[in-house]
């Protein structure tokens, strides 16, 4: 109790106090002597019994003086200090919930500025912390949710084909590839994003023409497209300068538009993948005609693991983490990323800056 901040700040000032009344008192005194023993010089007046009752009178009503100026000194004092560390108090209260895994929990932002500023500071980092417990969440149930599903139909299919209830027919074991290429999507893109933050430290910027990459991006996946009955072309501003990045992180960002159009697109859509430049940024966007993202799924597509109901089919579903890497790689290179989906078509794109 005695080693606490409050008891710490009034003893200093306590002794701030005796140290000013010390000095004070000292000043006065010897003041006071000297213009006293000169009016008695100039009077010719014996000072010596009434300079000692004029000391004794001078010290005395010091000694009251003082210890009034102290008392209300010290109230003030206190009821300041007590101010001062009680939002401290409640700081270090919330500090010790957050250590303790409690991160619902926040402090009034009042008192002075700088306290206000540190309040603050630790409400949003509660807030940030609250914010990715939940995504660890989210991320382990997903996890869970897209093993379950393909290892429960290995099981099955395997424990049948063992006991010889199912024949090991080419669509039993073209069934079973699927759930094993399912899997495997799914540790390849766990893999890209603990690769990512990485990956992206290091960012190895160069002259990147956004344009030409995405006319050869169109080139390689070309047949893909044709295989889904569905048209693909390339349209590009003239006016585009090149932008200052990482040619294969912007890469990997428009490949995964590219293929999110390849899922999701109805067959016999048109996707265009067009280039912008404007307020000086570049905009890559992939657009495709029939179809729309449901409006509560629209603000939630650039979010690890999500996806809509309707896309956790076999035969389209992917991991939910494709956009999610496409937004990271924007951001990291000081850009943004957004979708629109309205009047059949639906345009998810990314911009960076140039410069």
């Amino acid at each position: 109790m005695r080693n606490s901040l409050l008891w710490r700040l009034l003893g200093a000032q306590l002794l701030a106090i005796a140290i000013a009344v010390a000095i004070s008192g000292a000043l006065i005194t010897m003041v006071a002597s000297q213009s006293f023993m000169q009016i008695m010089e100039r009077y010719h007046v014996d000072p010596t019994v009434v300079e000692q009752q004029f000391l004794s009178a001078v010290r005395h009503v010091l000694v009251i003086s003082s210890l009034g100026a102290a008392a209300a000194a010290m109230l003030l004092g206190w009821i300041l200090v007590r101010r001062l560390v009680r939002p401290i108090a409640e700081m270090m209260v919330l500090a010790e919930q957050i250590a303790k895994g409690d991160y619902a929990r926040r402090i009034d932002t009042r008192g002075p500025d700088e306290l206000v500023r540190l309040a603050d500071s630790l409400n949003r980092m509660a807030g940030a912390l609250q914010e990715i417990e939940a995504l660890r969440r989210d991320l382990v149930a997903n996890i869970a949710h897209e093993l379950r599903t393909p290892l429960s139909t290995l099981q099955g299919y395997l424990e049948a084909l063992r006991d010889g209830v199912v024949p090991a027919t080419p669509d039993a074991l073209a069934s079973l590839h699927e759930d094993v290429l399912r899997l495997a999507r799914l540790v390849s893109a766990l893999h890209q994003l603990s690769q990512f933050d990485a990956r992206v430290s290091r960012l190895d910027r160069t002259e990147l023409d956004v344009a030409a990459l995405a006319r050869q991006l169109v080139i390689a996946y070309d047949g893909e497209f044709a295989r889904r009955s569905l048209a693909v072309r390339e349209v590009s501003d003239p006016k585009c300068p090149p932008v200052h990045a990482d040619p294969d992180l912007v890469g990997q960002a428009l490949r995964n538009l590219l293929e999110n159009a390849l899922r999701y697109a109805p067959s016999g859509a048109e996707v265009t993948v067009r280039t912008t430049y404007a307020d000086g940024s570049v905009r890559a966007a992939v657009e495709n005609s029939g179809g729309e993202i449901p409006a509560e799924d629209l603000p939630h597509i650039f979010e690890r693991f999500y996806r809509g109901e309707k896309s956790r089919s076999r035969d389209t579903g992917g991991a939910g983490i494709g956009l999610a890497l496409v937004r990271e790689i924007a951001r990291a290179h000081g850009g943004e990323a957004g979708a629109m989906s309205a009047h059949d078509t639906t345009t998810v794109w990314f911009s960076l800056p140039v410069r």
